[in-house]
């Protein structure tokens, strides 16, 4: 998920924190739920004290938060997962991963962190305003009586099975077990967060036009967030499934055109490059060693073209994975991303019979029509 506008408030052990503007309504928010609150659980203290502490109380739910989403952040990074940032926004927070889980058990580990840091947390909470309580300080057990409830309440509604919060995780990292595929429990994940934000909705229609409670407005935000996010890792989840079933050997470019490592680049682009749906495998006394692509000319000065060999400019093969033909195309994809490659050969009984590239890929993804 990637947020716009946000504004970086600093740097908590190496990961970065950032705030996007429509945060500040859910701090007014919280700040006013704490005043409301007061009188209901301290009646004795003053208006004054009441918006004072809601004040502090929603600057401390701030804290939890971000608390919260480091502990996603901190178990994703001692497995490896690179983290790009942690940003606050309308609906709460976001650790912001780079790649997924390589496993169901690590996406368990990383999606039950947040929950289980709230949990701590609202026990903390809790256990401090029994104490103030004991001795009659009104404000202090007041302050500590709020966050252990929103710390209890934020662990819960993170754990409903809507895809991409926790709980929606945690669906996913089971079904992933169970189902042997990433991309099939990201779909069917996707459809029960559907269902969840539908009764969302529809609950906060009951409760704004049957109850007349404003809260109802709220409820309906969320539903209607979570269902567009259901809905995009749906989407994406449907080509992730198409090309999780379907064999390099059906989409990689089988027109081979062998070009030798010391053919200049001007003879290679003018007489050989260009042909529909052929890949350029170069050759060196006979023994494959690279592969070959217009794109490696880019940035080459034309002034060069008659002097350079194709193979200063070519995929050396030391540099690239040898795939089956009976590979996923997901997995080419990822290992093209991986090594920021831009084709990868394709082997069968140890001869090469096709080269794979992203736009091989999504071209044969386009012709059978999957979005």
């Amino acid at each position: 998920m990637r947020l716009r506008w946000t504004w970086t408030i600093g740097r908590i052990a190496g990961i970065t924190v950032s705030i996007h503007p429509s945060w500040f309504i859910v701090y007014v928010l919280f700040a006013w739920s704490a005043t409301v609150m007061v009188p209901v659980v301290a009646p004795q203290l003053s208006r004054a004290s009441g918006v004072l502490l809601g004040c502090i109380a929603a600057l401390a739910l701030f804290a939890s938060v971000v608390a919260h989403e480091f502990a996603h952040a901190l178990v994703a990074r001692r497995l490896g997962i690179p983290i790009a940032g942690i940003t606050l926004f309308l609906f709460g927070g976001v650790a912001m991963i780079v790649r997924e889980p390589d496993s169901p058990r690590d996406e368990l580990r990383v999606a039950l962190a947040g929950p289980a840091l709230s949990l701590v947390l609202a026990a903390a909470f809790a256990a401090l305003a029994t104490m103030a309580d004991a001795v009659h300080w009104l404000w202090i057990f007041a302050l500590n009586f709020f966050l252990a409830a929103a710390n209890a309440m934020l662990a819960l509604f993170n754990l409903l099975p809507a895809f991409p919060s926790d709980g929606g995780r945690v669906l996913r990292a089971l079904l992933w077990h169970w189902r042997r595929s990433q991309a099939e429990a990201t779909l069917w994940a996707s459809y029960a967060s559907l269902a969840v934000s539908g009764a969302l909705v529809v609950g906060g229609i009951v409760l704004f036009v049957v109850a007349r409670e404003p809260r109802g407005t709220w409820w309906i935000l969320i539903g209607l967030f979570l269902a567009q996010a259901a809905a995009a890792s749906g989407r994406q989840a449907r080509v992730d499934v198409a090309l999780e079933r379907m064999p390099v050997r059906e989409c990689m470019l089988t027109r081979l055109i062998p070009v030798t490592a010391d053919t200049p680049v001007a003879t290679f682009l003018g007489e050989v490059a260009g042909q529909p749906k052929a890949a350029y495998p170069v050759v060196e006394d006979g023994t494959l060693v690279g592969l070959a692509d217009v794109r490696h000319t880019a940035g080459l000065p034309l002034p060069e073209w008659e002097h350079t060999a194709v193979g200063a400019i070519m995929t050396p093969l030391t540099k690239t994975v040898g795939l089956a033909g009976a590979a996923s195309a997901r997995d080419a994809l990822v290992m093209l991303r991986e090594r920021r490659l831009g084709e990868l050969p394709v082997y069968e009984d140890g001869e090469l019979v096709g080269v794979v590239t992203p736009e091989s890929i999504y071209r044969t993804l386009r012709e059978r029509r999957v979005h």
